[in-house]
């Protein structure tokens, strides 16, 4: 069954955390070879330590920057003094937010649906959407329903491109067309980058106004496509979110093909994500719910991104979470729950109601969260990223297959079917140390005299033998490892789901 996106009731689903318990269990394990174990004087190593305490720290908080706003989706800095600018696609204006002083004022349009160029109190937007600011401080506006780029500086509002038709045109001011704009960056030349979302490309804007296609071909059905490969010849699907690295590579939230893109040196290449089949009835590629490996991972209508410090931000709307992709190419939650709701609070417990626009500054990524009509922020530091690691959010990544004799075992998202499988004895579930300290990449070393077993991954190190008190033993010749004893000793989270009859392990790396 697929639990990925699910909203996962614990009560139904019987779902028990393995925390630390007491008990016995059986035997030792008796293979040879380089294999693992357990010892009655366990040792761990410093590193190892320092990694336990590290993915075990306490996840930081998500706090309401702003609230009562109709739909707000972009965020982006002000022109000066640290305030914010909020687009509200429900009210069709921007505002703006001083939050040290708490005080929300406006910024641009009287809030009726139009498309009005001229002083900022008198312009009207049409279900605006993004906004990216650049470094002279002028700020640029998806006006999505208007098919338009709107400028805004010195407290006016002018066209920057699109004549107010939808359509597909490259050229001038006056000719450019686009089709539902949304996710905007600006460069540091000044050039404006745009998803044009709903003709399925990538457009280029000069300082001067003028309209390229910088990647993606525009498909002759309403529906894009998936193609990596060279700018010109690439494909996606509903671009939005759009940011950049300080090497110049241009990420994209590749909203229908639930994947996120990069293009570097004219190249387009899926940097996290995985490509899955389409739906014949839909047109659209499945989303899911998983991280880990960025080729491996899943995503549910991915929206915003924010970068900062070699950190990738992703506003998983469909999946009610923020994530990141991580500078060693992994991703990660690291705040919100499988299920829509508004609460803040600690980063595993918070809800978000479809997240969309990311911004990033001085240690805050501030979140729209356009259902709820607030504008949360997520206390967060790029070199110091605290994942969420609970019981739901491990169970709701994988897709477990029904119950049967033997227990399933799960490792950072697989299935791992070789080897011994696990065993329920009472209320403790016992995990084969070989099975999954092997499929992790640690090297094992099995002392057949002593009865120690000695695992080793980088600077990581752990000795185990069997004990009297069964939190590690040998049975039937096969060495395990009680669940509570193993997220003691390393930085491991396990969980055991009673229903489908299945230990599933994350690695926290």
């Amino acid at each position: 069954m697929n639990k990925k996106g699910m909203l996962l009731a614990f009560s139904a689903l019987l779902v028990t955390s393995l925390l630390p318990q007491g008990g016995a269990a059986a035997a030792a394990e008796a293979a040879a070879g380089r294999q693992t174990g357990a010892a009655a004087e366990v040792s761990i190593s410093a590193a190892a330590a320092a990694d336990t305490a590290t993915a075990t720290a306490a996840a930081a908080a998500v706090t309401y920057e702003l609230q009562g706003l109709k739909q707000p989706w972009g965020v982006t800095a002000a022109a000066s003094g640290g305030e914010l600018l909020v687009v509200s696609a429900g009210s069709n204006n921007i505002s703006r937010w001083n939050g040290a002083a708490g005080k929300l004022s406006a910024a641009a349009g009287g809030g009726a649906a139009g498309y009005v160029d001229g002083d900022a109190a008198n312009a009207a937007f049409r279900t605006p959407s993004f906004a990216a600011t650049d470094a002279k401080g002028n700020v640029y506006i998806s006006d999505t329903d208007n098919h338009v780029i709107r400028k805004f500086a010195g407290g006016k509002l002018t066209t920057l491109a699109g004549n107010g038709e939808a359509g597909y045109a490259d050229g001038e001011q006056g000719t450019a067309r686009f089709n539902s704009p949304t996710g905007i960056v600006v460069d540091a030349a000044g050039n404006v980058y745009v998803s044009d979302t709903l003709n399925h490309v990538i457009r280029r804007i000069t300082p001067e106004g003028t309209v390229s296609t910088f990647a993606g071909q525009v498909p002759s059905g309403e529906t894009g496509d998936y193609v990596d490969g060279a700018a010109a010849k690439a494909r996606f699907n509903e671009p939005a979110g759009l940011a950049f690295d300080e090497a110049g590579r241009l990420f994209i939230a590749d909203s229908g093909n639930h994947v996120i893109r990069v293009i570097d040196k004219g190249e387009v290449a899926t940097l996290a994500g995985e490509k899955t089949a389409v739906d014949p009835l839909t047109g659209y590629r499945t989303g899911g719910y998983q991280n880990g490996a960025a080729a491996d991972a899943r995503f549910n209508r991915p929206r915003g991104l924010a970068y900062e410090g070699g950190v990738l931000f992703v506003a998983d709307s469909l999946n009610h979470r923020i994530r990141a992709v991580m500078e060693n190419g992994r991703v990660a939650t690291l705040a919100g729950k499988s299920d829509a709701g508004d609460l803040i609070g600690p980063a595993d417990q918070a809800q978000f109601n479809q997240p969309t626009g990311l911004f990033y500054r001085s240690g805050k990524l501030y979140i729209s969260d356009p259902p709820n009509g607030n504008v949360k922020a997520l206390a967060v530091n790029p070199a110091q990223l605290q994942p969420v690691r609970n019981a739901e959010d491990l169970l709701s990544g994988v897709d477990l297959k029904p119950a049967g004799a033997a227990v399933q075992l799960w490792l950072d998202g697989k299935q791992l079917t070789s080897g011994p499988a696990p065993y329920t004895s009472g209320k403790k579930v016992y995990i084969p140390v070989r099975s999954v300290f092997s499929a992790w990449g640690a090297g094992l070393d099995w002392h057949a005299a002593s009865k120690t077993a000695e695992l080793y991954k980088g600077d990581w190190s752990l000795s185990l033998k069997p004990d009297s008190e069964g939190k590690v033993v040998i049975t039937k010749g096969v060495l395990y490892i009680e669940a509570s004893h193993l997220e003691s000793l390393t930085p491991f989270l396990a969980v055991y789901d009673t229903e489908y009859r299945a230990a599933v392990i994350d690695s926290g790396q």
